[in-house]
């Protein structure tokens, strides 16, 4: 595996000048999904699925495997797509402040207990199973709502 050089400390996601790509996992064990309570922008305080940024000449499927250790610490394995969305946030003077192309896998934990309760990063406030029919009980993301409704799960 090739080292990954870091990226410049120069933040581009708020009012950028081009998409991002992010990469997110659909976690779903016993008609529970795994949400994460956000706790940085955009979104900071909504649930939403564990996910980050894609790096520089990684792989998108590589890339949600990471996220999902990095975030929860569950190791996992991409299954297969389970949709992408297209996230564009303006602010109040009608500037595009967030753009994101979301691509987002269902993934299936491969390694420790399943038993085991998810552990919220550092870039969350909580992490936790939530039946589907609880859903809409949480302050979900707009882009999360929107994947969940193509998938029927909404």
């Amino acid at each position: 595996m090739r080292k990954r050089k870091k990226l410049s400390t120069y933040d581009t996601r708020k009012y950028p000048v081009r998409p991002h790509i992010g990469v997110g996992i659909l976690l779903v064990r016993d008609d529970n999904l795994l949400l994460i309570k956000r706790k940085f922008d955009p979104d900071a305080g909504y649930w939403s699925i564990p996910g980050g940024h894609l790096e520089l000449g990684e792989r998108t499927q590589h890339a949600a495997e990471r996220e999902g250790f990095e975030e929860i610490g569950y190791k996992v394995k991409v299954k297969k797509l389970a949709g992408i969305i297209d996230k564009i946030m303006y602010d109040n003077n009608d500037k595009i402040e967030y753009h994101y192309v979301l691509i987002n896998y269902f993934v299936e934990q491969v390694e420790g207990e399943p038993s085991q309760p998810p552990k919220a990063s550092s870039d969350a406030l909580e992490a936790r199973f939530v039946p589907f029919k609880e859903l809409k009980q949480y302050n979900l993301t707009d882009s999360l709502i929107e994947l969940l409704i193509q998938l029927n799960i909404y």
